[in-house]
């Protein structure tokens, strides 16, 4: 039991460093841009400490939660008994027919709902829809945390 403690111990603090080692290094466009450069000259940003640590935490909530405020269509929304088995037939159906386009599958006491793709606009979403009223009539776009949609 001392084993796995030492163990857990050992690379709590290996990961914690690295991650401070992180923050402290690659944090921050004003870090960048104040490097001085022969070449160009320097910049220099006058700012309380204050602001620095509020940037920094910014920084790492951010990257502890990956993705960005988006767009999805909501092609199932339902409670009840069966919606559970009804969601997921809508997610299996919805797949076999659109392969390639993102499906999430979520309860939100009491509901079941579905959502399809990841839109940075909700005139991409549109797009979607348009192509989806026959197949879900009653599907509308909702604002969500998406993850990163692919840059084509």
């Amino acid at each position: 039991m001392l084993r796995l403690i030492y163990i857990v111990a050992t690379a709590s603090i290996c990961f914690f460093a690295q991650f401070h080692a992180f923050s402290q290094s690659n944090l921050g466009i004003l870090n960048h841009i104040q490097k001085v450069n022969p070449q160009q000259g320097s910049i220099t940003v006058s700012q309380s400490e204050g602001i620095s640590k509020m940037i920094s935490a910014y920084y790492i909530q951010n990257a502890s939660r990956p993705g960005m405020n988006g767009f999805r269509i909501r092609i199932f929304f339902d409670l009840g008994q069966q919606s559970r088995s009804a969601s997921e037939e809508v997610v299996k159906v919805f797949m076999e027919k659109f392969p390639g386009i993102a499906v999430y599958r979520n309860f939100d006491s009491p509901y079941y709902k579905v959502s399809v793709g990841d839109f940075r606009t909700r005139d991409e979403a549109l797009k979607l829809l348009n192509s989806l009223e026959n197949d879900y009539p009653k599907a509308f776009i909702v604002p969500e945390w998406i993850n990163f949609p692919r840059l084509d």
